[in-house]
């Protein structure tokens, strides 16, 4: 297997997939793994005693808001894409669903996954393409405020180059669309006449087909642009603000609880207010409720 051939096969990996819905699992396992694999892990990973604690915390922090977490799908479900060994497999029960091993059998059995022998071995031996593969899925998954946190996480300190495609237009527009103030907090620095920490949010993210139009866009400080992506704050059919209830501030400074419930600064023109269909995806799948 060549470099581009494991690339190709990467971005090939089937996903659960049912209209808009995220569904990060396999991303984030596979991220996970070349992650480890980076720091000098080894081939397999132990499902009972990493791999069931580490990617569950990874999908509660960075998957949309859901009452389980499952890390055992994307762990048995990447051998049938195959890129994914699994040892200690045979004699595990499926569920009566499908072909799924259950949790209980993957700890029973002391299931370990990684990587085929042929990709381990490939990214033993060029580190720097573990670091790009790893760069393609979560740049393919999340906006790009969110990976650092996520690389924080996987106990990376580098940063990646974040070099995507972007409509030039974008954030001129939507910052013009809101008269340079953050529709939240009303945020409107200056350095030199130029707008400082004022960011052109998607409500739909791109890697989910969100449009680069001023109605899927949103003029936020840095912070509260933050917030939106991780689900902090969502914006209401009526255009409120609410937060999260999952939201602690320890200070008196709180750039959060005093904006709940109130309005946001609408644009200029009506037909620019943000569009319900996208408010309620970003309800659905990113604010965590």
């Amino acid at each position: 297997m060549t470099p581009n051939e494991l690339r190709a096969a990467i971005l090939n990996v089937k996903r659960w997939n049912r209209g808009d819905e995220r569904a990060p699992n396999k991303p984030l396992m596979m991220a996970y793994a070349l992650a480890k694999y980076i720091q000098g892990h080894g081939q397999m990973f132990s499902y009972e005693d990493e791999v069931d604690r580490d990617v569950h915390l990874l999908l509660k922090r960075f998957g949309p808001s859901r009452k389980a977490y499952h890390p055992e799908y994307p762990f048995w479900r990447l051998f049938n894409d195959g890129i994914w060994r699994l040892d200690n497999a045979e004699e595990c029960i499926p569920r009566s669903s499908n072909t799924d091993a259950k949790k209980s059998e993957l700890v029973k059995h002391q299931v370990t996954g990684g990587f085929s022998d042929e990709i381990y071995q490939l990214l033993q031996s060029d580190t720097q393409l573990a670091i790009e593969l790893l760069e393609t899925i979560l740049s393919e998954s999340f906006p790009e405020s969110i990976v650092p946190e996520i690389t924080a996480q996987l106990g990376l300190e580098f940063t990646f180059k974040q070099v995507q495609k972007r409509d030039p237009n974008f954030r001129r527009e939507v910052l013009n669309a809101y008269n340079g103030k953050c529709a939240i907090c009303g945020f409107d620095a200056r350095i030199n006449d130029d707008l400082f920490a004022l960011e052109a949010a998607h409500i739909k993210w791109k890697q989910f087909n969100g449009p680069c139009t001023v109605n899927n866009g949103l003029a936020l400080c840095s912070i509260h642009h933050k917030a939106l992506d991780k689900g902090v704050i969502g914006i209401t059919g009526d255009y409120k603000v609410k937060l999260s209830p999952t939201l602690t501030i320890s200070n008196t400074f709180d750039l959060f609880h005093r904006f709940e419930n109130k309005s946001i600064n609408m644009p200029r023109n009506q037909s620019d207010s943000p569009a319900y269909e996208l408010l309620l995806w970003h309800e659905k799948e990113v604010f965590i409720g």
